[in-house]
């Protein structure tokens, strides 16, 4: 790859490039450890390194020079046999609760779209990943391995990873926060299930609930992905907890249905989903 840095003198054919990502390293992990460990769960911080070309003349392949980018990345991994889908969501409240201890809040996940020059990478499967952003900036990626990358690993279980800007998160940890008390006022749980097309995104859903709900919204878990008995064809269950809670006051029962009711509203106005009664 022409990103790819090669170093002049490399101790062994095995490092004869700088690494562009701390990916491969954790697959390499992952390959060798599942012969001897039911379930995989790992992390690195280091750097990588890619080459970046800035050209100072349009004349085609003349005066190019080779600018380097390097940058801390934090990338962490899940393996276990017989995993499923659920190793997506595990992987995502980790990095919620690494999120959240480091005080970085408005966190978000959104579609992954691979640029054209991004495209012959195919690393994440393509309905099984999302970039994590937080006030407009990028912090990472969190998704499944592609199923073609794995196979050529000869990796026979799903493999789930992050990969964070360790240096965009020390940025934002260090930032000041304004100290907020845990609320005194008790928090109401309703449970909401969505019937959703195999294939559709949490995230897309998560996003609609927490727009439609607020800031009575205080937390939304998904507890369980069903597809099967009962289910028509190609559709799954997706269900959460929706916790609401206020700061100033104890909500009463009719202000969180109306909350409820409007989360229900926005739901709905997507064809393809239904909310289960």
């Amino acid at each position: 790859d022409k990103e790819i840095l090669e170093v002049a003198n490399p101790i062994s054919s095995f490092n004869k490039y700088l690494r562009p990502s701390l990916i491969p390293n954790l697959l390499r992990n992952v390959k060798e450890n599942l012969k001897f460990f039911d379930e995989i769960k790992i992390f690195e911080i280091g750097k990588i390194f890619r080459k970046l070309k800035t050209q100072k003349s349009k004349v085609k392949n003349k005066n190019q020079n080779s600018k380097i980018e390097e940058k801390k990345m934090l990338g962490g991994v899940i393996a276990k046999k017989r995993m499923g889908d659920e190793g997506f969501y595990e992987l995502k409240g980790i990095v919620d609760l690494l999120l959240n201890k480091l005080g970085i809040s408005n966190v978000w996940y959104d579609d992954y779209q691979q640029t054209p020059e991004e495209s012959h990478l195919e690393i994440w499967h393509p309905r099984k990943s999302a970039e994590i952003k937080t006030d407009g900036q990028e912090l990472g990626f969190l998704g499944e391995i592609h199923p073609k990358i794995l196979e050529e690993l000869e990796i026979a279980e799903k493999v789930f990873v992050f990969d964070l800007n360790f240096q965009n998160l020390k940025k934002l940890a260090s930032e000041e926060h304004e100290y907020q008390p845990i609320s005194i006022h008790p928090a109401a749980v309703r449970d909401l299930a969505v019937l959703v097309p195999l294939g559709t995104k949490t995230v897309e859903v998560l996003n609609v609930i927490n727009a439609a709900g607020g800031k009575l919204v205080r937390d939304v878990d998904l507890f369980d992905v069903y597809s099967g008995e009962g289910i028509p064809e190609g559709k799954e269950n997706l269900a959460f907890h929706i916790i609401y809670q206020a700061e100033d006051r104890t909500l009463s029962a009719k202000e969180i249905d109306e909350v409820h009711q409007r989360i229900i509203k926005a739901l709905e106005e997507n064809p393809e989903w239904e909310v289960r009664k």
